[in-house]
């Protein structure tokens, strides 16, 4: 009895911890972990999953705050895709993308290589496809995970299918 209730004890923990990696809020938490490029500390990439939208953020500060810097900000919010781009004396560039679940047509990953130093990586593609009377508007964001591990890669994507599929996805 005392073994079963020790059991039982040390298991919850680890469900805990299933259950959160695998909420929106969980999975957002270590996608936006995996795209931290460590050797570019001035540049952000994350992403941010609400409801049925996710968000990718791309953002470059400066190195130094620029006095006299001009504002700059324009966006556009329509059928469910958005994009905005940014720029202030503290960001250097911002660029935000998004898009409703339910416009995915399809989520794959393939293996890339890093330019300059050869590293390699895993590059996450989530394809947003819309079709409207005279033409079809696709778009493709790309989410860069500095792993080396294809079953993470694999897991992640699986989730991102699952939040996908529950958002009325295609």
């Amino acid at each position: 009895m005392k073994t079963c209730v020790l059991a039982l004890l040390l298991s919850l923990p680890a469900a805990g911890w299933a259950q959160t990696s695998s909420s929106p809020t969980g999975l957002a938490q270590r996608l936006n972990q995996l795209m931290r490029d460590p050797k570019e500390p001035e540049t952000e990439v994350r992403v941010v999953l609400s409801d049925c939208h996710f968000t990718q953020i791309i953002r470059k500060y400066r190195t130094r705050p620029a006095e006299g810097a001009t504002s700059i900000q324009v966006s556009h919010e329509k059928n469910g895709g958005e994009w905005a781009v940014k720029s202030n004396d503290k960001v250097e560039f911002e660029l935000k993308l998004g898009s409703d679940w339910n416009q995915v047509t399809a989520l794959t990953y393939a293996p890339a290589t890093r330019e300059k130093t050869g590293e390699k990586y895993y590059e996450l593609k989530i394809k947003r496809e819309r079709k409207e009377k005279d033409s079809s508007n696709n778009t493709t964001f790309e989410l860069p995970l500095y792993t080396t591990d294809e079953a993470v890669v694999q897991s992640l994507v699986r989730q991102l299918e699952q939040v996908r599929r529950n958002c009325g996805g295609r």
